[in-house]
């Protein structure tokens, strides 16, 4: 308490010296500056009290650990400063587990870091870096870092004394080596993700100047099969639909919505949550068509593939689901997805979906795979490549719609073939 109240008197005499400065240089000054002046002392004074009222609210329980509105918080040392991380639990004992798990990987950075400076950094230590460098990326989605985790954490596993190597001391016949051996009993897209960290790994090591020349650049990646589509038929794919909706979870409704909407639209999972009403021509409002809006289409927003974005034809289906959606409101775990206008009321139904497939014994489909129904329906009626790919927001004319479902147009024109009576 001493050390604190010290410490809050030191900052405030250092606070006061430096208005005294200012005053000074500013007897010479307008009015409007020396009312600038008066409000930034009001700003010192009011950062200060804040902070002291933040530093105040943490309620020691342990070493490190504290507690804050329910909350249990760790508290790390940064840089010379304190970092406080949010342990996301209000249980004590998950709390202290949580703890332990910050606290390794904390001083594992620490470490790594002083080896790094040092010249002393092993491509364990490099790893450590890597992902610590993973978790901060700001435009990875959590999803994508735990799997760039679970690659480092097969390529230490599948070559265990890689982890003490010092980097220049691997060579490029070891990384294929060890490239051979992986792929022998990893799948291949695992087999190319692991490939990249490794690679990323040793570009650290060129970036602390450890090394000149990356052992795994050479290291060849390798064609991913084309995925086998199994897909349910129109039969089947109503049958899923009801299963999802004949339960009484409130959420399941909307799980049926969220099908629906992107087999009717094909569009991905990221931009199907994200489709209001204003998007659509659906009058629902008494001012009249919404802003922006084109009668038959729906406009489907950017996402990582496609940067502009895109307008899909509004299929009857579609339309019925919309009319149905918009007949019966729907339950929304989230107030500001309901107050925000989205017609979708849930954003994921992965889990639903799986157990509605098995109980109507068809193959399990996935949010993307229902991307694929769309574009197969729309060829096994008639409508051309390049159009499909149009409404999928593909900006290459057709060329990958061509390579995914090429052989539907050529089973397609051979069906219809068979039918040719003379």
């Amino acid at each position: 308490m001493v050390a604190q109240v010290t410490l809050d008197h030191f900052v405030m005499v250092r606070i006061h010296a430096r208005q005294v400065v200012l005053a000074e240089r500013l007897t010479t000054h307008t009015t409007e500056q020396r009312c600038k002046f008066d409000t930034y002392c009001d700003t010192l004074s009011f950062v200060k009290t804040k902070n002291s009222d933040a530093k105040a609210a943490f309620e020691p329980i342990a070493d490190n650990l504290y507690k804050r509105g329910g909350i249990f918080y760790a508290r790390l040392y940064v840089n010379g400063g304190t970092k406080w991380v949010s342990l996301r639990t209000k249980v004590k004992g998950v709390a202290k587990v949580e703890l332990a798990r910050q606290m390794q990987q904390h001083y594992a950075v620490r470490e790594a870091k002083a080896a790094a400076r040092e010249g002393s950094a092993s491509v364990g230590d490099l790893a450590t870096l890597y992902l610590q460098s993973v978790d901060i990326d700001t435009e990875l989605k959590p999803a994508s870092k735990l799997y760039r985790h679970k690659t480092v954490k097969y390529l230490l596993r599948s070559w265990p004394e890689l982890s003490d190597r010092k980097s220049n001391r691997v060579t490029e016949t070891e990384c294929k080596e060890w490239a051979a051996r992986y792929l022998k009993d990893f799948s291949e897209t695992l087999y190319n993700n692991t490939v990249d960290s490794l690679r990323h790994i040793f570009d650290l090591a060129i970036d602390q100047g450890l090394i000149t020349r990356n052992p795994a650049a050479e290291v060849s990646r390798v064609t991913v099969p084309p995925k086998k589509l199994e897909l349910p038929s129109s039969e089947k794919f109503r049958a899923i639909i009801a299963e999802i909706r004949k339960s009484n979870q409130p959420t399941n409704q909307g799980s049926a919505d969220l099908v629906e909407f992107m087999a009717y639209s094909g569009a991905r999972i990221g931009q199907a949550i994200n489709v209001t009403w204003q998007d659509t021509d659906i009058d629902y409002c008494p001012q009249g068509k919404p802003v922006g809006a084109v009668k038959g289409r729906i406009w489907i927003g950017p996402h990582k593939h496609d940067e502009t974005g895109y307008y899909v034809p509004m299929l009857p289906p579609m339309r019925d689901l919309l009319n149905r959606i918009k007949a019966t409101p729907r339950f929304f775990k989230s107030r500001a997805r309901e107050q925000g206008g989205y017609v979708l009321s849930v954003i994921q139904c992965r889990r639903i979906l799986t157990a509605a497939c098995a109980k109507v014994k068809t193959a399990r489909i996935t949010h993307h795979d229902l991307r694929h129904l769309f574009a197969t329906r729309c060829i096994e009626n008639g409508v051309d490549i390049p159009t499909v790919s149009k409404w999928m927001g593909h900006k290459d004319g057709g060329a990958l719609a061509m390579k995914v479902y090429g052989h539907l147009r050529d089973e397609h024109s051979q069906a219809m073939a068979a039918k040719v009576r003379f």
